[in-house]
């Protein structure tokens, strides 16, 4: 490098970062950002870096860990081999114009894609590759932020790739404090909290690279994985101390028994959620239905200038104040409502998890659709975009009711997902229908290998090995996503095999 392209470079790197180094000097002012357990980082590759994305602050986070990383690859990784992120950040101009000029000085670096399979499975083989050169990988293995403030399940990538390599996981996480500063249900941040980026101890799943990897092989790393990064985020009380016990005037208690509270017969303001922007309705994009009565899209987060915010279901009456705890979960107490539940309080990934007991889809009436023999429609949405991935035999004539299961084969382009069109969205027991006025296609549950939910309202499926994503407009995602997860693991049993839910 000549010396005038070695100063261009620096003034292009020293412009890539400084938003990032800004963001750190805010942090450290607000919120006391700190970064502990600096020296466990190897000074040489290979190794896999771990990180996560806890909560929206969070993310900041560990993106400017992953750029860092990225910048000075040529110092951590002999014959300066390659750092990879995930392909949704390479998507993002911003990021890819940081790799590409990184990689145009220091060596090659390249998007892993992890969480999937067919032809994306040639990520992983670049990681292995990479991985045996000296050089590093850097992922998240549970491949988005989670709404609770608990772990998502692990994705398989970074067991795979460190059982069949042997090299050690770093975990490079942020502190559960930033899912209470920022969680994703929230339009801001909380000006107060504790902050910091925590690097655990190096540990290795084998002693020797593994030639054959099995199913149980990648459950029982996933568990270890589990464990090391949850000590790390959540320290020695793990997540039970985080949440807290339930409550009542102080004491331990538990919910009342017996069946949830019928709600009142009281109708719900027509279309009322649908005109909220889905980011303003807070706790009750996570809370979709009410924990105590059970009725869909009937909470209603109110949050007053000069009293505490409250949670109030339309259907029951039942209403909770909220309080936020500084780095633990928050806290959501009945003060209004039927006499057995007034005063219980417990932390709101507990009413997650009680929403989510024996939930069981409910029938509704639909209209302009021919159903399948026994079938029942559950959820419906007017304006969905579909959106399979490239290439995709979708987008050039295909005829048939149900799409593509698989895709051309080689490498595609990262990232490239683009839309056929808005449409009609019904969620049955025997499929997910997409209707527009030029076609209908049918995603019928036992072909569904894979279902997640992509940013906040976007339900991603995997069809046969063939990616899609649906976008469900104004509606939530969770909800959608919790009726897919029960669906397709339900066609799943019935034929022996199972199917990968990402309850985020």
């Amino acid at each position: 490098m000549g010396r005038r392209d070695s100063v261009w470079f620096s003034v292009q790197k020293s412009a890539m970062i400084a938003p990032w180094f800004l963001a750190e000097a805010i942090f450290r002012l607000i919120y006391g950002f700190r970064v502990e357990g600096i020296e466990y980082l190897p000074a040489r590759g290979p190794f896999i870096l771990g990180i996560n994305e806890y909560s929206l602050i969070g993310m900041l986070i560990s993106g400017w860990m992953s750029l860092r990383l990225v910048l000075s690859s040529n110092e951590l990784s002999e014959n300066s081999t390659v750092s990879y992120m995930q392909e949704e950040l390479w998507a993002a101009r911003y990021f890819r114009t940081a790799v590409n000029m990184a990689s145009e000085h220091y060596g090659k670096l390249a998007p892993l894609s992890p969480h999937t399979a067919g032809n994306l499975a040639l990520g992983l083989l670049d990681g292995f590759r990479i991985l045996q050169q000296g050089g590093i990988v850097n992922l998240n293995p549970e491949g988005d932020m989670p709404w609770d403030g608990r772990p998502l399940p692990l994705g398989s990538a970074m067991a795979w790739l460190a059982l069949h390599t042997a090299v050690p996981i770093v975990p490079a996480l942020c502190s559960i404090g930033a899912y209470d500063i920022w969680p994703r249900w929230q339009v801001r941040p909380y000006l107060s909290g504790r902050l910091a980026l925590k690097i655990g101890k190096p540990f290795k799943l084998c002693d020797k690279p593994q030639v054959q990897v099995s199913e149980s092989d990648l459950a029982s790393a996933n568990a270890r994985i589990q464990a090391e990064f949850d000590a790390v985020r959540y320290g020695p009380g793990g997540i039970p101390e985080w949440a807290g016990p339930p409550l009542r005037n102080g004491l331990p208690a538990e919910p009342p028994d017996g069946p949830a509270l019928p709600p009142r017969p009281v109708a719900l303001p027509a279309k009322r959620q649908q005109r909220n922007s889905l980011i303003r309705r807070g706790t009750a994009q996570l809370l979709w239905q009410c924990p105590i009565c059970r009725t869909n899209d009937a909470l209603v987060h109110e949050r007053p200038w000069f009293r505490p915010q409250t949670l109030r279901c339309q259907a029951c009456g039942t209403r909770w104040e909220l309080r936020r705890v500084v780095g633990k979960d928050f806290r959501l107490k009945v003060v209004e409502g039927s006499p057995e539940w007034i005063g219980l309080d417990m932390a709101l990934s507990a009413w997650y998890d009680r929403m989510l007991h024996d939930f069981c889809p409910v029938p509704i009436k639909v209209s302009r659709v021919n159903l399948l023999p026994g079938e029942e429609v559950y959820l419906e949405t007017d304006r969905a975009r579909l959106l399979p991935y490239r290439p995709n035999a979708l987008f050039d004539g295909w005829e048939q009711r149900e799409p593509p299961k698989t895709q051309p084969p080689g490498r595609r382009n990262l990232a490239d997902w683009s839309s056929i069109g808005e449409g009609r969205l019904l969620l049955t027991s025997h499929r997910l229908l997409w209707q527009s006025p030029e076609r209908e296609i049918d995603f019928m549950w036992p072909s569904i290998t894979a279902i997640n939910m992509w940013i906040v309202n976007t339900l991603g499926i995997r069809y046969g090995t063939a990616p899609y994503r649906l976008a469900v407009g104004q509606e939530v995602g969770l909800k959608w996503l919790t009726h897919a997860g029960l669906l397709a693991r339900q066609a799943a049993q019935r034929e022996g095999r199972t199917v990968t839910v990402s309850y985020l």
